[in-house]
């Protein structure tokens, strides 16, 4: 099984971020967001 460091773990939270601040401009976009970047399993 491939699992993630906390280091990736850490930089994809921070990426994850960065996206909402730039992009979000309500709650609700920002949820959607989040929601989008769920990994497919």
């Amino acid at each position: 099984m491939d699992e993630m460091t906390t280091a990736e773990l850490n930089q994809y939270l921070e990426n994850l971020a960065k996206l909402i601040e730039a992009t979000a401009k309500d709650v609700t976009t920002a949820a959607e967001i989040v929601r989008s970047s769920k990994v497919k399993a």
